[in-house]
């Protein structure tokens, strides 16, 4: 078997070319591999590894792909290297680890804390016993699922790169190269003729993987060459396996979140900048970068939908990246039909910062199957409503910002900017309750249709309910002249909160039938704390600043007889109550 590939491995080194050239990783990242349930590109495999493992999309400035490369093929080198990712944090504080640049820590570092297994140990009891985990025991199982990946990664274990002869490519299980390669040499010590695209399989690996060692690009470009030409072959029966890895590879390569998140920040500042009369026409250079950025963020949405066949908003980043995606088509609208600044620099501003917490939180960017409780078209319909309504809520708590600094700069005086801006405020926010009311309802449709009951108090429709009565106290306080327009402005600041614990946090404090695949409670996140510190610090100052001139909430709106006396149009508050 081993003069077998030696001479193959020579054959392959005369046909590569001689002249020196670059790897070239990207077109290894075309393989089609099958990992997590489903058909994947090489190069989407490696940057979900690398990113799981080392906490960063890249690690040493290298490709994914490069990395992948380097790891599989001599493992026994990165055993003693600083490769797992661990934030500062109680599993840090239980296996005792000094701090480490980048906090990466060793495989073999790893290996020598029996505090590690002790936890994880603990947390399989804690399963049988039906309790929820602790975060320390969810962190240590995820130490040890990237522990045992590694190790599968080093012995070739995964991924899976040889589809099936035979069947449905898509739905059987593929074999791992340590299975092909046996089998080739028990087949041929047996006499079997082995067929002609197996053995091409098994040279191209063979020369990748010594290539790689020897550090021979040609070798390792006409190896690749060949175990994609051959995939192709094995696949031909099922062209839209190559056409779908394909358009993940366009994506990956594309980055439209990264393009829509850099365009939408640059709109906002435009947006910002053009309330300047001096700069008023970047106003419209503000709109195209806006309308770009949403395009991006189009596309990376439908493209998801496309690779996953399924709408992508069914895990923590696919749900908040939705959440940005809908509110920045409602501002968009609403700018294209009030043409009124506020709802370019809101919806760009958060749409934007959406799209950074979501690419740099600690959340999984794959496009996973479905688990089953998610397998419906409600999914469709039910999810987006609700996450429309959250978007719509964080647009009120921007404007709501906007609103209260310039009360402030005018000392709690109404202006006409400041009118249209406060307008803007009650009209988003009574179309987000409708939003949020309508998809309770279909969520409860739902819940008849999967659980036999159309509201069973489960911790997610309650907070869902919550969230709602919140802030149709509030409208109904505006429109009864409880509120006016400074302090609904306050108050839809005051509480976001409440929409953040009814979307994140019921999903890892509360358990429920909603909280699937969200883990056990991470705590309270440092970030957590420091948004909720700024706001008190935020809210704090206006109230301050506004003291005295927030006017009387208990005032009524001036009668006909007092016509007369009303200021100019531009000048007046929204209707509801008085300054």
């Amino acid at each position: 078997m081993k003069k077998y590939f030696v001479i193959l491995l020579a054959v392959l080194s005369i046909l590569s070319v001689a002249q020196a050239e670059d790897f070239n990783w990207n077109l290894a990242g075309q393989i089609v591999v099958q990992d997590g349930g489903r058909l994947k590109p090489l190069d989407t495999f490696a940057r979900e590894l690398v990113t799981d493992v080392v906490g960063k999309d890249t690690y040493e400035g290298q490709s994914p792909v490069e990395t992948y490369f380097r790891w599989m093929s001599d493992g026994e080198r990165w055993a003693d290297m600083p490769l797992v990712y661990l934030p500062k944090g109680d599993l840090r504080k239980e296996l005792e680890l000094q701090d480490q640049p980048g906090s990466r820590f060793s495989i073999q570092e790893l290996h020598s804390k029996p505090r590690l297994m002790q936890i994880v140990m603990e947390a399989q009891e804690a399963q049988k016993a039906g309790e929820k985990l602790a975060f320390t025991q969810t962190k240590a199982n995820d130490i040890l699922h990237k522990l045992n990946t590694l190790a599968m990664v080093f012995q070739h274990e995964v991924p899976s790169f040889v589809p099936p002869r035979d069947g449905d490519a898509k739905t059987t299980e593929w074999a791992t190269m340590p299975d092909l390669l046996s089998k080739i040499e028990r087949d041929s010590m047996n006499a079997v003729g082995v067929s002609e695209e197996m053995s091409s399989l098994g040279l191209a690996w063979a020369g990748m993987y010594h290539s790689v060692l020897d550090n021979r690009p040609d070798m390792f470009n006409t190896s690749a060459d060949l175990f994609v030409s051959t995939q192709n072959k094995l696949l031909a029966d099922q062209p839209e396996i190559e056409s779908t890895a394909s358009l993940e590879g366009t994506f990956n390569r594309l980055s439209p979140f990264f393009w829509a998140r850099i365009l939408l920040l640059t709109a906002a500042v435009l947006f910002a900048v053009s309330y300047s009369t001096r700069y008023a026409k970047l106003r419209a250079s503000a709109l195209i970068g806006m309308i770009c950025g949403l395009g991006f963020y189009s596309t990376g949405m439908i493209m998801r939908w496309m690779i996953g066949g399924r709408a992508p908003w069914s895990n923590m980043y696919e749900s908040l990246t939705a959440i940005g995606w809908s509110l920045v088509i409602i501002a968009l609208i609403y700018e294209l039909v009030k043409r009124d600044r506020i709802f370019g620099l809101a919806g760009s501003l958060m749409g934007g910062i959406v799209l950074w917490l979501a690419h740099y939180a600690n959340l999984d960017r794959g496009i996973n199957p479905l688990v089953p409780a998610l397998q419906s078209y409600w999914l469709v319909y039910h999810v987006i409503t609700i996450l429309t309504s959250y978007g719509c809520l964080a647009l009120t708590m921007v404007i709501g910002h906007i609103v209260l600094i310039g009360a402030v700069k005018s000392k709690g005086q109404i202006s006409p900017t400041l009118s249209r801006m406060a307008a803007a405020n009650l009209h988003v926010m009574q179309v987000a309750c409708v939003i949020l009311i309508f998809g309770i309802l279909l969520g409860a449709v739902w819940a008849d249709s999967s659980w036999g009951r159309f509201w069973g108090w489960d911790p997610k429709e309650t907070w869902a309910l919550i969230t709602w009565f919140v802030y149709i106290a509030f409208l109904h306080g505006r429109s009864a002249g409880w509120l006016n327009w400074k302090s609904l402005a306050f108050a839809s600041v005051a509480a976001f909160p409440v929409v953040v614990m009814t979307y994140y946090g019921v999903n890892f404090y509360l358990s429920g039938l909603h909280s699937y695949g969200a883990g056990s409670s991470p705590g309270i996140p440092t970030e957590a704390f420091g948004y909720l510190i700024l706001e008190t610090i935020f809210l704090s100052w206006v109230s301050l600043q506004l003291k005295g001139k927030w006017g009387n909430p208990n005032a009524k709106p001036p009668t006909e007889s007092q016509g007369s006396a009303l200021p100019p149009p531009g000048m007046r508050e929204p209707a509801g109550a008085s300054s």
